[in-house]
């Protein structure tokens, strides 16, 4: 059993990985009650090896969501370093495996470490439309992306979220009390399958992949989730 738990953050402590599961449960009872959450496509997700998980950006939420539905799979992902300028806020996203990045500059640091976490057989959530969309828009893919996938060689999984702008949109500082969000998991596609066309190509695939499911999930979640086309 502890080596089935060590295998969900190769090289990190029991606790750590104890720490985010009992957040894991906090988020998911919050979610259901509140947001009447619903996850499709688990299964999806690999159990082991490194992998990419790349998903459209609503809100603060996306990151949460995302974690919740994919707990078989504890991610690192990024953040803007400002937000460790707040003590307590930085402890707590070390604790959950947050890398800072410089939304400003080239951070090339930030992305080593990313492409060294995923080289370890961790997992890596990305969303590459760089910030939260502004009004719920999905907007197109940067091609950094691609340097993560060709270093790293992961599996990708394209995941698709709603429903978090409508409850906690950007331009709100704190988010609605009541809801409906979801989160979908495509099949795993691996790196050579995704370059065999080339960078344009497989930017233009991930991007189709995400917003193809993106109204997949607008519709299974029902009249609550606006499509956006």
């Amino acid at each position: 059993m502890l080596s089935a738990l060590r295998a969900r953050q190769p090289g990190h402590s029991l606790w750590q990985i104890a720490w985010w599961y009992l957040l894991h449960f906090f988020c998911f009872v919050f979610c259901t009650v509140l947001y009447r959450y619903r996850a499709w496509g688990t299964h999806y997700i690999p159990r082991s090896g490194p992998v990419l998980f790349v998903a459209n950006h609503e809100s603060f939420l996306d990151p949460i969501l995302v974690g919740v539905g994919g707990h078989c799979r504890q991610f690192h992902s990024m953040a803007r370093k400002t937000l460790w300028k707040h003590r307590v806020l930085g402890w707590l996203l070390n604790t959950l495996n947050t890398i800072p990045i410089d939304q400003n500059a080239s951070d090339m640091t930030a992305i080593r470490r990313c492409i060294e976490a995923m080289k370890r057989g961790h997992a890596l959530l990305v969303f590459p439309e760089g910030s939260r969309t502004l009004d719920g828009k999905f907007t197109p893919f940067a091609p950094g992306v691609l340097l993560l996938i060709k270093r790293a060689q992961p599996a990708i999984v394209p995941v698709a979220v709603r429903g978090t702008f409508e409850v906690w949109p950007r331009a709100k500082r704190l988010p609605r009390l009541f809801g409906r969000i979801g989160v979908i998991y495509g099949k795993a596609i691996s790196t050579e399958q995704l370059l065999a066309g080339g960078n344009e190509q497989a930017l233009k695939c991930l991007h189709s992949q995400v917003e193809t499911m993106r109204d997949q999930l607008a519709q299974r979640l029902g009249c609550a989730v606006n499509l956006d086309r």
